[in-house]
């Protein structure tokens, strides 16, 4: 499936919907939809997932970027309604402990709860 990606101001926050493979093709354009929220002062950032079925190496970099920077810029950055490929991916490189992770966009917005770091397991 072609990446789609889209982006909306709710409140404070800027919600970036990620929809089928991220990957080295699709990375441009996930980046400047990224880009496009830090014009916002200390962005906070969350990476609605609950339609991306798949993310490479390149796309993890952007999600770790985009963390990074929110993190310098006095923002924040959560991730949210993980398929289970993503999640695999996320725990097998360990990436999810970078990120706050939700169960829905709501509960992101709300500051919680989280989802627990067991639930993120693949065992």
């Amino acid at each position: 499936m072609p990446l789609t990606v889209s982006r909306e101001n709710r409140r404070e926050f800027t919600v970036i919907a990620i929809i089928g493979e991220v990957d080295l093709n699709g990375v441009p354009r996930l980046g400047e939809n990224i880009e496009e929220a830090f014009h916002r002062k200390a962005p906070q950032l969350i990476f609605d997932l609950s339609r991306m079925n798949f993310i490479d190496s390149s796309g993890l970099r952007v999600l770790v970027r985009a963390g990074a920077k929110a993190a310098e810029c006095g923002g924040t950055c959560a991730l949210c309604c993980l398929c289970p490929t993503p999640r695999r991916i996320l725990n097998l490189t360990g990436i999810d402990a970078a990120f706050d992770i939700y169960p829905s966009v709501d509960a992101a917005m709300a500051g919680g709860p989280m989802e627990s770091r067991a639930s993120l397991s693949l065992s």
